[in-house]
């Protein structure tokens, strides 16, 4: 089952344009853990596919189908960023933009963390 998955992963990434490493900034997850679940060397869980969902913009309930788990999974579970439903849909947005406004939407995150600090 974790290659079948991998597989329709692997496709919703390419039509979004989104890198394992992308996805794995995006989802909090590590880089190795994203490679091995689009290898298909590791089976997805709910949490795994709660973190990444935003930036798949996908319903977690979806791809828990996609998966064939349960649609079960805690929708108050904060995800491994403060803001991850909004990181994640950040970056599935970014990922539409040239090369020249991703360095302008880098640019104002920037200034916005300065501002923070």
């Amino acid at each position: 089952m974790p290659e079948d998955f991998a597989k329709i992963l692997n496709g919703l990434m390419t039509n979004r344009r989104l890198t394992p490493r992308t996805l794995s900034r995006a989802s909090g997850r590590a880089e190795a853990t994203i490679n091995q679940l689009i290898g298909g060397r590791i089976a997805p869980t709910a949490e795994l596919l709660q973190d990444i969902a935003p930036a798949l913009e996908m319903p977690v309930a979806d791809l828990l189908v996609i998966a064939g788990l349960p649609v079960e999974y805690d929708p108050s579970r904060t995800g491994p960023w403060r803001a991850t439903q909004e990181i994640g849909s950040l970056v599935a947005a970014a990922t539409h933009l040239t090369a020249e406004q991703v360095d302008q939407v880098t640019a104002l995150a920037r200034q916005l963390k300065a501002q923070n600090l």
